[in-house]
């Protein structure tokens, strides 16, 4: 269900806040308008430009810094109407309804949207092996997990290429390369969104010899794990499946036991890779 409400509460506020900067100037610069703008525009801003101009891989878990700016903006929205002695016209009600829309729905992304509600995976714990798991690789060919014993390996579940904080945690991970190559942990990145769209996505990251994509085909993997997202990803993203995976990191050693697992319960959240770095 919280997928098919991410994409219309990004456009309705983006839209919101280009209504209210339209306001603004028609209004002859009007500032309750500037209040309206800020509380609705700023999130969509980062979650659609500044995360993947930034290459933000994580963020904190309240975003304080955008709701204080959100916060701020409906303060001054409301300063506004009291410096002027209330309501006297009829656009400072649809300002301030604007306003108080984007601190609302602000509060649902963070405290709804954003959390997967997620128990520990019996699955994944720390000296114990993987249930096998059934894999893809981008050539056709069926792999399982159990042709990963003997050599140290990293797994990275991801949603999708549609997902910023994914993209960005996978560039990260690449930017470690040379390390991980030194430490023998060879890389495995792992999703559901078909073998096309992982390809396009190998061919973009230009994937060194000891990385690999692979297609998790109809969450297998995942729900072996007990890790997959049944409706998680955003609707009106056309050649993707509906359903994903809970954004999870897993380390194994050379005999396939994990040394290193982390099941955020926040997609924004992701480990660096300095975390598994250490522990290789």
């Amino acid at each position: 269900m919280k997928g098919k409400l991410i994409l219309p509460y990004i456009m309705s506020n983006m839209l919101s806040g280009v209504g209210s900067a339209v306001m603004f100037y028609l209004s002859g610069f009007d500032p309750i308008w500037i209040g309206a703008f800020f509380a609705t525009f700023t999130m969509p801003f980062f979650l659609m430009v500044l995360a993947g101009a930034l290459g933000i891989s994580r963020t904190s878990k309240n975003l304080p810094i955008i709701q204080l700016i959100n916060l701020a903006a409906v303060a001054w929205a409301v300063y506004q109407i009291n410096a002027r002695g209330g309501f006297m016209v009829t656009s400072a009600y649809v300002a301030i309804g604007v306003a108080l829309y984007g601190a609302i729905t602000i509060q649902w992304y963070i405290r709804v949207f954003s959390n997967y509600g997620r128990e520990p995976s019996a699955a994944i714990e720390n000296g114990k092996g993987l249930p096998e798991l059934s894999l893809q690789r981008l050539d056709g060919t069926n792999t399982t997990s159990a042709s990963f014993a003997g050599e140290k390996t990293l797994l990275v579940f991801f949603r999708a290429n549609w997902c910023p904080f994914c993209m960005n945690q996978l560039k990260e991970v690449m930017e470690k390369a040379d390390q991980l190559a030194k430490a023998g942990v060879k890389v495995k990145f792992i999703s559901n969104q078909g073998v096309k769209n992982s390809t396009k996505l190998a061919k973009d990251l230009d994937l060194p010899a000891h990385f690999e994509i692979l297609q998790d085909n109809n969450l297998a993997a995942a729900k072996a794990l007990g890790i997959d997202d049944i409706g998680g990803a955003p609707s009106g993203m056309p050649g993707y499946p509906v359903d994903t995976v809970k954004a999870t990191v897993i380390g194994l050693d050379e005999e396939g036991k994990v040394i290193f697992g982390d099941e955020t319960d926040n997609y924004r959240m992701r480990p660096h890779p300095e975390t598994f770095l250490h522990v290789f």
